[in-house]
């Protein structure tokens, strides 16, 4: 039954696709705006941080901190992380200030695209009136903000500690976004089952429907998971290994990648469909 629901699915997903032209390439352009915009954040945020963190380490290189010098600034009441030791904690804390900014750029513009393309990707599946599709974009807002939210909600507690309390907490700080992390990642997996669940399910019932597929057939999940980093995978090999060797490789690598998403999408809404009969 599994190899036919699956088979039965990416058929289903292929042709859907086919059929529907205009609203896959609609969606991959919005995959690809998203990724665009993505990387300005990121390249922005993650070049002021590493300027504040290289202010450190300069900084830190400047002194002496051998046994000798440490004992004679000891023993001359000077201190022993030179004339401007809060410049240190000035940067740590610019860095933790610029980091929340850049997560919450990051929770917005993950809550609009996801809203943005799993509602376009509906449409691609489910023929809808105006007021389906709007009460539908109402479900997924809904659903990605409870589980985005969470998510960065947790990572945002985790930023508000000072350099002190990163040198006391030490390794339990690190098992903290340990256990934060294998928890976002069961949010992420129930989170794509829930936004596959919206368009035939009202939003009292999605919480039970999604616990009811994910704990009940998790290998169904966890396949078409694996299936979608695979058709993800190998065009992004294919780009690195063809970067600077073949253009059209190259271009047809970036394509492929980029469909994957949205091919990825109307596989997991299909599968789940039949899950849910």
């Amino acid at each position: 039954m599994a190899k036919n629901v699956f088979i039965e699915s990416l058929k289903e997903s292929l042709s859907l696709a086919w059929k529907n032209k205009s609203l896959f390439i609609l969606l991959f352009i919005l995959q690809i705006a998203f990724l665009i915009v993505f990387s300005f954040v990121n390249l922005a945020y993650q070049t002021k941080i590493l300027e504040k963190a290289m202010a450190i380490t300069d900084y830190m290189s400047q002194q002496k901190l051998d046994e000798a010098t440490v004992a004679s600034s000891m023993l001359q009441q000077k201190n022993i992380l030179g004339d401007d030791p809060l410049s240190i904690s000035r940067n740590f804390n610019e860095i933790l200030k610029t980091f929340r900014l850049y997560l919450a750029y990051v929770f917005l513009l993950l809550i609009v695209f996801t809203a943005v393309s799993w509602v376009v990707t509906n449409s691609l599946i489910n023929k809808n009136s105006f007021i389906g599709l709007t009460k539908n974009f109402f479900k997924i807002f809904v659903v990605v903000l409870f589980y985005l939210g969470l998510i960065f909600l947790f990572y945002f507690s985790l930023l508000n500690i000072s350099l002190i309390g990163i040198a006391a907490q030490g390794p339990k700080l690190l098992a903290n976004y340990a256990i934060f992390s294998i928890f976002s990642t069961i949010l992420v997996y129930f989170m794509f089952v829930s936004l596959s669940l919206t368009h035939n399910t009202e939003l009292k019932n999605i919480v039970q429907e999604t616990l009811r597929i994910g704990i009940k057939k998790p290998h169904y999940i966890a396949a078409v998971y694996l299936i979608c980093i695979s058709l993800f995978a190998l065009p992004l090999f294919l780009l690195f290994y063809f970067i600077e060797k073949n253009l059209f490789i190259l271009l047809l690598s970036i394509i492929l990648a980029v469909s994957s998403f949205v091919l990825g999408r109307i596989f997991m809404i299909t599968l789940v469909k039949k899950l849910g009969h």
